[in-house]
């Protein structure tokens, strides 16, 4: 009996679905709206290939770090529209030039989410920015197959456990150039569509856009929007303002199951590149710049010492080295998976498929919480000052 990987690890990554030649795997969503490969075992002739490509039963090697760098567009418009600073945009920018087609995250009309393929340059438009729920790669397997059989390049920015994916079903590829980006969660497209809804009601129009974090409020600013057919902004709101979604996401409380037992959330890497937000800028070493607007790029490969030495001498982008051990010390996700949280545990056993319903529920809780840890902070300082000022009276 071929066995999948559980749903407790099981990154819906598509790779079983596309290896079976006899067609007995497909992604569909479950009663809530996660999605998974189902198996009709009927016409199964147990060749194990499912297994083979899997990136959880069968993980490829992970790469170790050569060198980490700060770095960022040198375009100010690329850097000021981009999630940080905007190296994603100019690694596509010098593929397309180099003759390689290009792959990243497109947000469809329905806000579902996909891996793409193009050789046009307006995609770069469009797999920019952050995109804080779950991604298919389903339709790009077969394309990335029929690109390397012709004998073409192929530059692909996705997560880890897509770019693992990839490794198991095309090898180390010469004309395969992997990017992976650190990744936080997933969460479900379902629980994004719901929000929408809610908010669409709420403004009584109807969105036809939407962006995790607007260039038009600066990307820092992680504003969720919504747009209209007519391309006005007639949502806009941010964390602190306690957007139900944006809240479950940078809270830990709405991933995917996976998430939180992330097989490639560390340090050593799946891409001959790594890029973030970069974090713990200045923890390790002296910076001379400001954090804001810039990217981490973790060299991992040969490949990937190439394209930066190229960008470097393209000078389209600023790059620095930093200390490889700093982006290790500054970003959780290069050390461990996220977190279970008491209000993810809540959201686990409230939610029946109704997310606003559960999110309030959850959030109640949630600020509850928070406000006792800073009762109990400020308090502490309160008892220091004291104690402190007693000592020092004795003196």
């Amino acid at each position: 009996m071929i066995q999948l990987a559980t749903k407790e690890h099981c990154t819906a990554c598509g790779a079983c679905a596309f290896a079976c030649p006899k067609q007995c795997i497909a992604m569909k969503e479950d009663n809530l709206g996660v999605m998974y490969p189902v198996m009709d075992s009927t016409n199964c002739i147990s060749c194990k290939k499912c297994q083979k490509v899997c990136p959880i039963l069968n993980t490829p090697e992970f790469r170790i770090p050569r060198k980490a760098y700060a770095a960022w567009s040198c375009d100010k418009e690329e850097r000021q529209t981009s999630a940080s600073g905007g190296i994603a945009a100019e690694i596509y920018k010098y593929s397309l030039g180099n003759g390689s087609l290009i792959a990243g995250a497109v947000q469809n009309l329905d806000f579902s989410v996909d891996i793409q393929l193009s050789d046009r340059k307006e995609f770069i438009q469009k797999f920019k920015n952050s995109k804080y729920v779950f991604s298919s790669a389903n339709s790009l397997f077969p394309q990335i197959r029929e690109v390397l059989k012709n004998g073409n390049k192929v530059t692909v920015i996705a997560l880890p456990c897509q770019i693992a994916a990839l490794r198991n079903l095309f090898r180390d590829n010469e004309n395969l150039l992997l990017v992976d980006v650190v990744c936080h969660g997933t969460t479900p497209h379902d629980y994004l569509v719901q929000h929408i809804h809610t908010l669409e009601k709420e403004f009584g129009q109807k969105a036809t856009s939407m962006s995790f974090r607007d260039p038009e409020t600066y990307t820092y600013t992680f504003t969720f929007t919504l747009y209209n057919a007519d391309g006005q902004r007639f949502c806009e709101r941010t964390i602190q303002e306690g957007d139900a979604y944006q809240v479950g996401y940078h809270s830990k409380i709405t991933y995917r199951e996976n998430c939180y037992h992330c097989h490639f959330a560390r340090g050593k890497r799946m891409g001959d590149l790594t890029i973030a937000d970069y974090h713990g800028l200045g923890l390790c070493a002296p910076c001379e710049f400001s954090s804001r607007n810039v990217s981490l790029i973790l060299d991992n490969t040969s490949k990937g010492d190439i394209l930066i030495e190229s960008l470097r001498k393209s000078q389209n982008i600023e790059v620095y080295e930093r200390p490889l051990e700093e982006p290790i010390k500054g970003e959780v996700q290069l050390r461990h998976p996220s977190t279970k949280t008491p209000a993810r545990r809540d959201f686990e056993k409230l939610y029946k498929g109704d997310f606003l319903y559960t999110m309030n529920k959850v959030l109640k809780g949630y600020y509850r919480r928070e406000r006792l840890k800073e009762i109990k902070m400020n308090t502490k300082r309160v008892i220091k000052k004291i104690v402190y000022t007693i000592l020092n009276m004795k003196k």
